[in-house]
């Protein structure tokens, strides 16, 4: 099992950054926006969803294969798409990272749409069209706009609760999915999540989202929302939010808060 420090994390990231960046040539070609698709082990889901966002959409895909051990990159080499590996699993850089790539390489806007299969790439025209229209920073594809779906009563239902109302308080106005990881960002947005990140915030996976929305407050970003709605889980365990990370995510919190507000 890999055990190595947070700063040795950012370190094997800007490795793997700046190898994926140095290449002469990429399966680019240069779309008003990037699709990033975060994955750990999804060798049952990665081809279904890749091939539904070729399908629902005309920009370019970025796969972001974090740390991998199972037959995710031997499907990801026959897909032909783009990917940026990381060695081990590196933590929030493979949220970090799909933004730096966009940046970097001139995109408009940055989407992430996850590799479980638990998002449909149908709504990432959805998530683009709201952005554009309205020119809003962030975009995120609620599963709780109209009301609360999840289990009130489980720990993964009152923690998605609880955050929903503690980014609310800090916005200044209703956000009511802050854990989803189906969202759009627009190049300010990128800047300001990758200049955080730098500082030594968003260092948790488990407590991404829910920082850089308190981190986007105090820096006026403007967030809007609209309704999806996301299947369950098929196959492995939830990254984010597995019972191992359950048990430190009130302490994660905490600290996420304070960080993100200082």
């Amino acid at each position: 099992m890999w055990v190595v420090a947070k700063a040795g994390l950012d370190e094997l990231h800007r490795q793997a950054l700046a190898d994926f960046l140095g290449r002469r040539t990429h399966q680019f070609h240069g779309s008003e926006a990037l699709v990033f698709i975060p994955v750990h082990n999804e060798e049952n889901t990665i081809a279904r969803v890749v091939a539904g966002v070729r399908a629902s959409c005309p920009f370019d895909i970025l796969v972001i294969n974090d740390g991998s051990n199972d037959s995710t990159s031997r499907i990801l080499k026959k897909l032909g798409v783009e990917v940026l590996d990381h060695p081990m699993p590196l933590g929030a850089n493979r949220i970090i990272g799909g933004l730096e790539v966009g940046l970097a390489l001139g995109y408009n806007y940055v989407i992430k749409i996850d590799g479980d299969g638990q998002h449909s790439p149908q709504d990432i025209p959805r998530l683009f069209r709201h952005a554009t229209e309205t020119g809003v920073d962030i975009v995120i594809g609620s599963r709780h706009l109209e009301r609360f779906n999840g289990k009130v009563l489980s720990t993964a239902g009152a923690g998605m609760w609880f955050c929903s109302r503690l980014v609310s308080l800090v916005y200044g106005k209703r956000i009511t999915d802050t854990t989803s990881g189906l969202k759009i960002w627009s190049r300010r947005a990128c800047q300001v999540a990758i200049e955080a990140s730098k500082k030594g915030k968003l260092k948790d996976g488990s407590t991404y989202h829910v920082e850089e929305l308190m981190i986007a407050a105090r820096k006026r970003l403007r967030v809007a929302e609209i309704g999806v709605v996301m299947q369950p889980r098929e196959f492995g365990e939830t990254k984010s939010f597995s019972p191992k990370k359950l048990v430190s995510f009130p302490l994660n919190l905490v600290v996420s808060t304070v960080r993100a507000l200082l």
